[in-house]
């Protein structure tokens, strides 16, 4: 018995740190979850509410838990973080991976077209972060968020063209 009870703290103590590693709260992936499951019924493509669930939770991360703040909220300077790479570096590759499942849920979807679903998630993200204060609205978030979608968009071709399906 007790070694169960052992087994069962070290299995919520590996899924506290998994999901920790994002610092959103258990709610906001049971919200995903059943917009997910919501979106997928409704429409009957799974693929869809991957990407609704998805979504969400990168909604979530960017603009839901953060808290308002002074200060500069938008900064029109494109690749300014470029420029600061050994300081921005981890910011501008997390921009890149968060988006590349949105490139592979969207060309899953509707191919190259989706790259328009991305770009326009990236900017509604960053406008929401300029309108609620809990961000810095930036041109180059897009820019590294759309290069991860590429990525995520040419995994699918790629896939298709390995596994014959039509363009």
């Amino acid at each position: 018995m007790n070694q169960v009870f052992i087994w069962m703290k070290a299995e919520e103590k590996a899924i506290d740190y998994v999901f920790g590693l994002l610092d959103i709260p258990w709610l906001y992936y049971a919200i995903a979850a059943f917009l997910g499951v919501a979106g997928w019924q409704l429409w009957k493509k799974p693929s869809l509410g991957l990407l609704i669930g998805y979504a969400f939770l990168i909604l979530a991360e960017t603009v839901l838990i953060r808290k308002p703040f002074s200060g500069q909220h938008f900064n029109p300077e494109l690749f300014w973080s470029w420029r600061q790479w050994k300081i921005q570096k981890n910011q501008i590759l997390t921009n890149v991976i968060m988006f590349a499942p949105v490139g592979v849920l969207t060309g899953r979807l509707w191919k190259r077209r989706g790259l328009w679903v991305a770009a326009g998630l990236s900017i509604v993200i960053e406008l929401l972060q300029l309108i609620t204060a809990r961000g810095l609205c930036e041109f180059d978030d897009v820019f590294h968020n759309m290069i991860g979608a590429v990525i995520g968009v040419g995994i699918v071709m790629i896939g298709r063209k390995l596994l014959g399906e039509s363009e």
